[in-house]
């Protein structure tokens, strides 16, 4: 027999709410009668009805994730870190992928609507390319919402962002003062990125503060994908360059997998350089001089926040932002023994 609250009531002879403040300790009941009612519920092994708690709590134990993506190491990580704090608070997470190739005004539109119509009790966005008057639309809702990336320092939304113009400039602060490079190509993201935005500023800094004069031609826009490294590797092959530095992993290796095809190798030739530190790239050949972005620690602190946000009983609490640090990891690619 299946035992409700309103079976366990009539058991003991007291009301539904005593046996209610019996179990969640809500409020007083005598010590006897709760006795009685814990007698009950561990003789017939009663357990809550989730659904029923949620709704009467008016939520649905349920966090939205934005993602561009779940393939590639950044996405997978940013999921293991939100996962890892929210499944043992019984949240579920609702996923939301888009592709950068859609409309971004409709792909902004369906995340705003899981907001709009409460169907998440909190939202977690990675929306590289979002701006800053969507950012005020989300923050005007007055709802739990944590931004992965992008850091909106005007703007009372909560944030998640990594120093990515840091970043960029130990590692050519790297490859000009240890390896004397000059011509270095920077292979970076969609230009409406800001990931991409901040990683080029770095690069652009560091190539002034050394005197090189800067070259349009040896900057390119890719997609993130290997598939648009391996494509502009050909064209910097042509250029001469001394060293190709990938605003992310993927694109290096797609760089890598060309100069294999033509017989050259990273580090010897050319040297090849990115940005993540994803875990395979200490195991490709030659390993993959990089920049370290805590993937997975971006995870935890956004599902930490979120949580935070939903519990706080005050609507006005100082927003909070936090900015991540990198580490520049340093392997053969770059041509260091």
């Amino acid at each position: 027999m299946k035992i409700t609250i309103t079976k366990i009531a009539e058991i003991v002879g007291v009301s539904k709410a005593t046996v209610s403040r019996a179990i969640n300790g809500s409020g007083y009941v005598s010590p006897q009668t709760k006795e009685k009612v814990l007698q009950v519920v561990k003789e017939y092994d009663y357990v809550p009805d989730s659904k029923a708690i949620n709704l009467s709590k008016r939520k649905t134990a349920t966090i939205g994730l934005v993602l561009p993506s779940t393939s590639g190491p950044f996405y997978g990580e940013v999921m293991r870190g939100v996962e890892v704090v929210l499944t043992p608070e019984r949240y579920f997470i609702l996923l939301m992928t888009f592709n950068v190739m859609e409309d971004p005004e409709k792909v902004r539109k369906r995340y705003i609507s899981l907001v709009r119509e409460k169907r998440v009790d909190g939202i977690i966005i990675f929306d590289p390319e979002a701006d800053e008057e969507t950012a005020k639309k989300v923050a005007k809702l007055n709802f739990p919402c944590v931004y992965i990336g992008k850091n909106f320092n005007n703007i009372n939304v909560d944030t998640v962002s990594v120093d990515n113009f840091s970043g960029s400039y130990m590692m050519m602060d790297h490859l000009i003062k240890v390896h004397k490079y000059k011509r270095i190509a920077f292979l970076n993201g969609p230009e409406d990125s800001f990931d991409s935005i901040e990683r080029f500023r770095g690069y652009r800094y560091a190539l002034e503060e050394y005197g090189i004069g800067f070259d349009p031609k040896l900057v390119r826009f890719g997609d993130f994908t290997r598939k648009s490294g391996r494509e502009i590797c050909r064209e910097f092959l042509e250029s001469h360059v001394d060293v190709i530095f990938a605003a992310n992993d993927e694109m290096a290796l797609g760089v890598i997998e060309e100069m294999q095809k033509h017989n050259l190798v990273a580090g010897r030739e050319m040297a090849v350089v990115g940005f993540d530190d994803a875990m395979w790239s200490q195991f490709i050949q030659p390993p993959l001089t990089t920049v370290h972005q805590p993937m997975y620690s971006i995870g935890k602190l956004a599902a930490r926040m979120i949580l935070e946000r939903i519990n706080t009983s005050d609507s006005h609490k100082e927003v909070m932002k936090t900015l991540l640090h990198t580490k520049l990891i340093v392997r053969n690619s770059c041509g260091c023994k």
